[in-house]
């Protein structure tokens, strides 16, 4: 199963949550992530006409004038992929980088892509500083990775469960949910993707996450 969501899971670098519509309530949340179920199909993915969307260091705006030029900030092509904190977490050994024994026949795994408002960079930390105190004690969380791209200013992460339902309790619920109501004054754009992964195609590497989001529609907010 595969899930193509618009309204990004926040954690250390990334603001991604199910894909819901505004008038979504808590208990709505909590009840899509206890039930499994999947999120729904994204949005088309329509430029915000929200002048502050073009904030930023590429201030790319569309021929209209009006919202943001997707495919101009996602052309963007980064040389370096700065990890700033590599695969780790309770599932994952740390001297090899590998999954914890004994393996699972499949896992569930998750990546995310965001550009962050430079003037909102300070809430964003803040925000997520709770989030990551959750996800750190989320039942099911085997591992997960943060990483920057410096030249085109998006941040990244990346997950590994040991289920969709440990995810789906993890973004549906506590700090994670309050973040979810913040991605639109926080972030610019952003994608996300999730997927079901056989055993024998971990350990999650970064050349995989971006492989698999490339192929999503991003979103501007």
């Amino acid at each position: 199963m595969r899930y193509r969501e618009t309204t990004p899971l926040l954690l250390t670098m990334v603001l991604l949550a199910p894909a819901c519509s505004d008038d979504d309530s808590s208990a709505d949340g909590e009840a899509q992530a206890s039930s499994g179920t999947a999120a729904s199909e994204p949005s088309t993915g329509a430029a915000t006409d929200d002048p502050a969307a073009t904030d930023g260091s590429t201030g790319m705006v569309d021929s209209s004038g009006g919202g943001i030029d997707l495919d101009a900030l996602y052309d963007c092509e980064d040389p370096d992929l700065f990890v700033a904190q590599p695969l780790s977490g309770p599932g994952i050994d740390p001297m090899t980088g590998e999954l914890v024994e004994p393996l699972q026949t499949e896992y569930f795994v998750h990546t995310t892509q965001i550009l962050v408002r430079p003037e909102q960079m300070e809430t964003f930390f803040a925000v997520n500083g709770t989030v990551v105190d959750q996800l750190l004690t989320s039942e099911g969380l085997l591992g997960f990775s943060l990483a920057l791209e410096p030249t085109c200013g998006f941040a990244r992460t990346m997950a590994v469960w040991a289920d969709e339902r440990s995810m789906l309790m993890f973004v549906g619920t506590g700090a994670h949910l309050d973040a979810m109501t913040q991605v639109a004054d926080l972030a610019i754009t952003g994608r996300t993707t999730a997927w079901a992964a056989p055993a024998e195609t971990m350990p999650l590497t970064w050349e995989m996450a971006l492989a698999e989001i490339d192929t999503i529609t991003p979103v501007a907010y």
